[in-house]
C-alpha cells in the first residue's frame, strides 16, 4: 500500500492510493478517507457518503475485476468531494433495481441515491468509476 500526501491538482486537492482491492483492507481505506474528510473540514453527512463510496467502489473491484490492482482517489474541488476508483476492467458498473431480500446487489443503487452524482468513463487501462458529494468549501487554517 502506498500512501500519498495531499497535493494540489489543477482543480483541487487530491489524495491518491495505488492498491490491490481486497475486502479485508476496506477498513484501512475508509480510515484514510475519514482522515482526508476531517483534514478538508467536511461535515459528518458528507463523510458518511464518501466512506460508503470508498467501500462500495473498492468492494466492486475486489468482487468483479479479475485484476484487483487499482487506484483510489479522493479529490476536493471547490465544494465537491469526489471519490474515484480506476481499475483494469473495461466493463462498466451495473446499477440495477435491488432485490431487497438478497445478500448483495444494492450498493451502487444506494450510493447513487445518496450522492450528488455517480458515473464512469473508460480509460486506456480500463475504467474510472466516480461518485461526487457536495460538501463545504475547504478553508486552510
Amino acid at each position: 500500500m502506498t500512501l500519498t500526501s495531499p497535493h494540489a491538482a489543477a482543480d483541487g486537492l487530491v489524495h491518491r492510493w495505488p492498491l490491490t482491492a481486497r475486502r479485508e483492507d476496506l477498513a484501512r481505506f475508509r480510515r484514510l478517507a475519514a482522515l482526508a474528510m476531517r483534514e478538508w473540514g467536511q461535515p459528518a453527512d458528507v463523510t458518511e457518503v464518501v466512506l460508503h463510496g470508498v467501500t462500495e467502489l473498492l468492494s466492486n473491484v475486489a468482487r468483479h475485476v479479475p485484476d484487483p490492482r487499482c487506484t483510489l482517489e479522493l479529490t476536493l474541488s471547490g465544494a465537491t468531494v469526489e471519490v474515484a476508483v480506476l481499475d483494469r476492467s473495461p466493463e462498466p458498473p451495473r446499477i440495477t433495481l435491488p432485490e431487497w431480500t438478497a445478500e448483495e446487489g444494492r450498493g451502487l443503487w444506494l450510493l447513487r441515491e445518496m450522492a450528488d452524482g455517480l458515473g464512469h468513463e473508460r480509460t486506456p487501462e480500463g475504467k474510472r468509476v466516480w461518485v461526487r458529494v457536495a460538501g463545504e468549501r475547504f478553508a486552510p487554517s
